[in-house]
């Protein structure tokens, strides 16, 4: 089995914030800046239109799926889809903005697509000819991540933590709405449950492992109120997303390749286009401009083989000694008479 690449996605992984924060070994070393695109409505980048430029290495005018547009990101629910596309061209896009703002607090889903939208229209991606473990990635749902529970509509997710909140000429700003303790928990307790997934995931013999992370995201939207009563809250996150990529590299094989990249930056509570990509040897980055380049980039260093529904044990995390063969009635018996059943 060839070597594995796991790709880390911190969403918001500010190029500018690591080197501030002197974090650079641990979602490096070896790292650039990556350009990035602007959202046409937003004029800024936009979370669920970047990740699927980056696992398909083409632009939204290319995969289809665009914010604010009938072809992309929609409301769940048929009768606000339907309001939404009728209210596109007649009702300013600020008052619609608002209204979906309100929304979203509220708790109505946006519908993100899953990797049957790619697979329908012909788009190639990342994960294709691959055996390849796709986990929480903004617009490529596959069906364990509802198994799982893991869930990227923070809008609906984190309404009990947070509300958006108009600061004026057309800007938002994250509001929480609990205690930054809870919130932070909340958030910390989502990233470990995604982290646990590829602990898991690397142990077995898949191609390709990616992640999608919004921890970062989701703080560096909070902290210039957070930094009313906790001053460097987005510097301590930085340096825990930090912690944990390095945890990740000491479980991992030594011929194992990790990739950390963004789809954007954040600073002053708003995306940046200092989007970044890290990794553990010089020769991955070549290539690596923008977040369109990304796919090449894995595809160079990661070899396509045989997909296969359910991976092998790797060589390497294989223990020394077999537990006593069991029958299924045996161990449901066993577990009945504990109790469990």
């Amino acid at each position: 089995m060839d070597r594995m690449t796991i790709v880390l996605g911190w969403d918001a992984l500010d190029y500018e914030l690591v080197e501030t924060f002197g974090l650079t070994e641990a979602f490096g070393p070896h790292y650039s800046q990556l350009e990035t695109f602007n959202n046409s409505h937003l004029g800024k980048p936009h979370t669920y239109e970047v990740w699927p430029s980056i696992i398909t290495g083409t632009t939204p005018d290319e995969h289809g799926i665009h914010v604010e547009s009938r072809n992309g990101v929609d409301w769940k629910n048929p009768v606000v889809a339907g309001i939404s596309r009728v209210a596109q061209g007649i009702v300013p896009r600020h008052i619609r903005t608002t209204f979906g703002r309100t929304l979203q607090n509220q708790g109505v889903k946006l519908d993100f697509k899953s990797a049957d939208y790619y697979t329908e229209r012909g788009i190639s991606t990342i994960f294709d000819g691959r055996t390849a473990r796709p986990i929480a990635i903004p617009n490529y749902r596959v069906p364990a991540d509802d198994e799982l529970g893991i869930v990227f509509d923070r809008g609906a997710q984190l309404k009990r933590f947070l509300t958006v909140k108009n600061t004026g000429n057309g800007e938002s700003q994250s509001v929480p709405t609990a205690s930054l303790s809870r919130l932070e928990e909340r958030l910390v307790a989502e990233a470990s449950g995604k982290l646990g997934v590829v602990r898991s995931a690397i142990q077995r013999e898949y191609d390709l492992v990616f992640v999608w992370l919004g921890f970062l995201d989701t703080i560096g939207h909070v902290a210039p109120v957070a930094a009313e009563t906790e001053p460097g809250w987005q510097e301590r996150a930085y340096r825990m997303a930090a912690k944990w990529t390095a945890q990740l590299k000491n479980v991992m094989q030594e011929e194992d390749r990790l990739l950390c990249i963004s789809d954007h930056g954040l600073q002053n509570g708003d995306h940046t286009h200092a989007a970044f990509i890290g990794a553990t040897e010089r020769q991955y980055l070549e290539g690596a401009d923008s977040v369109c380049d990304v796919r090449s980039v894995i595809e160079h260093i990661t070899p396509t083989n045989r997909t296969v529904a359910e991976p092998a044990l790797r060589d390497g995390y294989q223990g020394n000694m077999r537990a006593q063969a069991r029958t299924a009635e045996e161990v449901r018996e066993q577990l009945d008479s504990l109790g469990y059943l």
